[in-house]
């Protein structure tokens, strides 16, 4: 006899997220005790910053989680969290330009990151948008038009610029093309046609096109554009096995800039060795195998669409951030999730884990009983 029981709450993925949290607080402390207290007077500056940004990504998360009915796949909300996300993503160039770029959002002391927000938006719209049943993706004309509003936070994005989010963004889409039904020749077709315009885009900006030259060519560019990953590269090293141990770290010591964001993979390499790595890195392996077994037990196509790329996206982000850390990747400005400092990956990161937990509370699993 068939039968269809209810799967619940998916413990061992929270589980993970807990201990992923759990890491980024030690290290949120651990490499940034020492800048604290030197430009803030205060060791625990940054520890009590982003306690309050995982206080609300915990209100965030609960929200979601408890949540009886799946609002997330509710084509107004959707389309709300768009429009949000394409307003957000215009605001940035009314806020001032920080590093060179338009990304942050200042309201009243604090900082935020739309394109954080955006991913999610963006998953969520191409779920909904291919999830429908009437839906053709292979139908390349209307598969166009359909694709309109997620092209166009994806130039917003560009626009800032950040390209880590524009490449990241688009290659989740092409995976959720893929798993909504696209053929393969139209996947080659399209990447075919994706690497003029990408090599467009690094040739008219002559400092992207640098560090592309300065990962191929590291040694030319020591002192300038390939300084974070040489340092990122010597955190690593000295790391060893075993690591030198928690707040022994040297290289947040001024020499690794954005030791606390972008590289903090590369402090948590140093101070806990390869051992910490690989524990980070099998977390990150089970939330990817827990997150596709919640999809693949939804019994909905869109919620199957959104938590597979909601998956891809947190994983895909943590292998870049890793990638760059140990010098396969030229340096983006991804964090890596649940660990780097920051309030809007923090909060973005809750809440895809509060919409992917949410899933699996409604899943459900069909089996034999003999």
């Amino acid at each position: 006899m068939i039968m269809v029981r209810r799967v619940g709450i998916d413990r061992i993925l929270m589980g993970v997220m807990a201990m992923l949290i759990l890491i980024g607080l030690i290290m949120a402390y651990s490499s940034t005790m020492i800048l604290a207290k030197e430009k803030y007077g205060d060791s625990f500056y940054f520890l009590k910053r982003q306690l309050l940004w995982l206080t609300v990504g915990l209100i965030v998360f609960a929200v979601v989680v408890m949540q009886k009915r799946a609002v997330y796949l509710n084509p107004a909300i959707v389309y709300a969290f768009v429009l949000l996300a394409v307003v957000g993503l215009t605001l940035v160039f009314f806020s001032g330009k920080i590093n060179g770029t338009y990304r942050w959002l200042h309201l009243a002391g604090f900082s935020l990151q739309p394109s954080e927000f955006a991913k999610v938006a963006g998953i969520m719209y191409l779920a909904l948008a291919l999830g429908r049943r009437n839906v053709d993706v292979n139908h390349l004309p209307r598969l166009t038009v359909i694709l309109i509003p997620f092209l166009v936070m994806e130039i917003l994005i560009l626009k800032e610029p950040d390209y880590g989010t524009f490449f990241l963004l688009a290659l989740i889409a092409v995976a959720m093309l893929f798993v909504a039904g696209l053929k393969l020749r139209y996947l080659f077709v399209l990447a075919l046609a994706a690497m003029p315009v990408g090599y467009l885009l690094l040739r008219l900006d002559p400092e992207r096109m640098q560090r592309i030259m300065a990962f191929l060519n590291p040694e030319k560019y020591l002192s300038t554009f390939n300084f974070q990953g040489v340092q990122s590269l010597y955190a690593v090293g000295s790391g060893g096995i075993f690591g030198q141990g928690l707040g022994s770290s040297t290289q947040k010591l001024f020499f690794l800039p954005y030791a606390y964001t972008d590289f903090i993979f590369a402090i948590i390499a140093e101070e806990v060795g390869l051992i910490g790595c690989l524990l980070v890195i099998g977390l990150f392996g089970v939330f990817l195998k827990r997150g596709l077994n919640i999809a693949r037990n939804s019994g909905h196509r869109q919620a199957y669409l959104l938590v597979t790329g909601l998956t891809f996206l947190l994983v895909a982000q943590a292998f870049i951030n890793i990638s760059v850390t140990i010098g396969i990747f030229p340096t983006k400005g991804i964090a890596l999730p649940f660990i780097s400092i920051g309030g809007s990956s923090l909060i973005s990161a809750m809440l895809i884990a509060g919409i992917i937990t949410n899933v699996s509370r409604h899943g459900k699993t069909v089996f034999a009983n003999d």
